[in-house]
């Protein structure tokens, strides 16, 4: 609010995004619409990470899974840009669609893109975090 002209871009993982969507409404609804970029591994990994770092792997998926949730309809549900992206070579082209369509509008939008969630976030792979 304090600088409407500055772009704002938030990264997001799957997990956090659902606790927080709201939050963008009343973002958009004061003007100060912002770009969203979700991660979506259909998990809650870090809590994941930590559990497998404790309990072991056979006890890691308790808990943590998520349906296969596709949050760019939150974007286009509260009147901004959605856009789900399964192929990491349409990850630009689908950020400059979105930046693009906060310039034209004023609103808020949601890039969703599908991620391994098999793989370890940067930094998390050592797991030494969790000991």
């Amino acid at each position: 609010l304090a600088h409407p002209q500055k772009e704002v871009v938030c990264f997001y993982g799957d997990g956090a995004f659902g606790m927080t969507a709201f939050d963008m409404e009343t973002a958009q609804r004061f003007g100060a619409p912002y770009l969203a970029i979700v991660g979506n591994n259909s998990a809650m990994n870090q809590i994941r990470y930590g559990q497998i770092a404790k309990y072991g792997a056979n006890r890691g998926d308790i808990g943590n899974k998520l349906g296969d949730v596709e949050f760019s309809k939150f974007g286009q549900m509260i009147g901004g840009y959605g856009e789900e992206v399964r192929d990491p070579k349409d990850i630009q082209p689908a950020l400059q669609r979105a930046r693009e369509a906060i310039a034209k509008t004023g609103k808020c939008a949601v890039v969703n893109i599908w991620v391994d969630p098999n793989e370890y976030a940067p930094g998390t792979k050592n797991q030494t975090m969790y000991k």
